[in-house]
């Protein structure tokens, strides 16, 4: 995962940034739609820290 984190944390931004327009335009009529649309998102912020962990560690030296 290291390894990963390292060499391509532009994959796991992109997959943030797709994850977060997702939960964006989820519909949000009924609670389940609502914690469906709350699940996406918390899955969305963990490959955004995912990525910041593997932009920081790319450009450790």
């Amino acid at each position: 995962m290291k390894d990963f984190l390292k060499k391509y944390p532009e994959i796991l931004l992109t997959g943030g940034i797709l994850l977060s327009i997702a939960g964006h335009y989820y519909p949000d009529e009924t609670a389940t739609n609502n914690f469906i649309a709350a699940g996406i998102y918390i899955v969305s912020a963990v490959l955004f820290v995912l990525a910041a962990i593997g932009f920081l560690m790319k450009n450790k030296k």
